[in-house]
């Protein structure tokens, strides 16, 4: 019987660096089982830990489609993060998952797709991106804007001028370097009168200053409540709306969320 308590162990098959504070890691499940029975969508999370170090959640950033490893986007920020760094190929780490609600196919199946991503939280946006490039998404548009501090801070860079190929990919900095041909600003920089957006479903992942600020931009651009997409971040340490350290009106974020609608919490006073 499953049990969602209990852990599974997988090793790191990969580290990739990605900015200063940053590392892609791939990881393998030990049991074929538990590689064999590997599923999750989009937006959704795995709980990753070390023995005698907790656990955190982190964003699956790997194809939903091809799931014999599976891929997470590590920032240096505390203690459990500073030891993942100190791990190396072949160590084992614990995981449980995946869990939460992702962005479902059936919300954006006949439309086009909009990723908005600021900072760390454009680390969803490449599961997206994966399965949209080998065919596996939906035949709509996929559009993404990227807001991000600086060149250096850049994710995903040895990838993205490949994406251009059939994703609009735009980005602009915040404080970017002299030799920046890019736009520069905020992330609100990248809309404009012009763009149109009734045909369209959006997600949202990214620091929650800019959330109040997109969802502005994206229902004067004509996109209905039910189609604007928040991925929320709170502390979440069971995963499975036990613990309640991650409540949100009538909601828990790791177990109804982390993706919800805006017409889900537009009521919800201190949501975003």
């Amino acid at each position: 019987m499953y049990n969602p308590y209990l852990p599974k162990f997988a090793k790191i098959k990969k580290i990739q660096p990605e900015t200063p504070d940053m590392k892609l890691f791939t990881f393998e499940f030990i049991d074929k089982k538990d590689r064999d029975n590997f599923k999750f969508w989009h937006g959704q999370f795995l709980m990753l830990g070390l023995l005698g170090f907790s656990e955190a959640p982190f964003d699956i950033c790997s194809s939903a489609t091809k799931t014999s490893t599976f891929d997470l986007a590590i920032r240096k920020v505390g203690t459990l993060t500073d030891r993942l760094y100190q791990l190396k190929i072949g160590d084992l780490v614990t995981v449980r998952g995946p869990f939460g609600n992702g962005l479902l196919l059936r919300n954006f199946k006949n439309k086009d797709l909009l990723l908005i991503g600021g900072g760390c939280g454009f680390v969803t946006m490449r599961s997206f991106v994966l399965d949209y490039l080998a065919g596996k998404l939906h035949s709509g548009k996929l559009n993404i804007f990227y807001g991000c501090l600086n060149e250096e801070n850049l994710l995903f860079k040895n990838e993205s001028s490949s994406w251009r190929k059939k994703v609009d990919l735009n980005i602009i900095l915040e404080k970017p370097s002299k030799e920046w041909r890019g736009a520069k600003g905020v992330i609100t920089g990248l809309f404009n009168k012009k763009q149109d957006f009734s045909n369209t479903v959006a997600l949202v992942v990214g620091p929650s200053v800019m959330y109040k600020f997109v969802v502005e931009e994206l229902e004067e651009g004509g996109m209905a409540d039910s189609d604007i997409y928040l991925s929320l971040e709170r502390r979440m340490y069971c995963g499975l709306g036990v613990c309640q350290h991650c409540a949100i009106g009538p909601y828990y974020v790791c177990k109804d969320g982390p993706v919800f609608s805006w017409e889900q919490l537009r009521n919800i006073p201190g949501v975003i």
